[in-house]
């Protein structure tokens, strides 16, 4: 080959590089929620797990990370769009790592968790769901470790997570107006 054709082949192989590259880019997730929906009730979480306390750091860390992302007020439930609602399903705390003295090293908790969105008028039907879903927290429960993190901190870094996870879900997770159940067809008799 010519130096001119090695050339040209070089230069359209790196235009062609750079218009599928500048394609692949990451793309933030798009707000699915209804524009209609400017303000939310959080009520306390509903905690049906063995663990106690957890309504109380999850309904506090969610309100507080609605608050930092801004793009919904948090209100009473006389003024608020839609309410919603979480429910803890599951508290897991399990020992991930022990040392030769079987002291555990390092612990795992696990939260699992259900995120039901009604209407103020209607509390009974939800308008849409998401979940169940689960966020985990792994963390050095060795007392004798420079690391060490108590099981408090560690428990209030699990839900600080899983409010940012509610707040992400509420906001761009797939949120479709459920559609009404069919009518049972009558069966007629021959």
């Amino acid at each position: 080959m010519h130096r001119p054709a090695v050339r040209l082949l070089v230069v359209c192989f790196a235009i062609l590089a750079l218009f599928s590259l500048s394609s692949c880019r990451i793309r933030p997730r798009v707000r699915t929620l209804p524009e209609e929906i400017q303000s939310l009730n959080i009520p306390m979480f509903i905690n049906l797990s063995y663990e106690p306390g957890l309504e109380e750091v999850g309904t506090r860390a969610t309100v507080e990370a609605f608050l930092a992302d801004g793009r919904l007020d948090v209100v009473s439930r006389q003024q608020a769009d839609a309410i919603v609602q979480v429910v803890i399903q599951s508290f897991e705390n399990e020992a991930a790592s022990t040392s030769s003295d079987d002291f555990s090293m390092i612990n795992t908790i696990k939260v699992g968790a259900v995120v039901y969105m009604y209407s103020p008028k209607d509390r009974l039907n939800p308008m849409q769901m998401w979940g169940p879903f689960t966020e985990s927290r792994a963390f050095v429960s060795d007392t004798r470790r420079i690391s060490y993190v108590n099981s408090e901190d560690a428990r209030q870094g699990m839900m600080d997570a899983l409010a940012l996870r509610v707040v992400q879900e509420v906001l761009t997770g797939g949120f479709r107006i459920p559609e009404p159940a069919p009518e049972p067809e009558s069966v007629s008799e021959e």
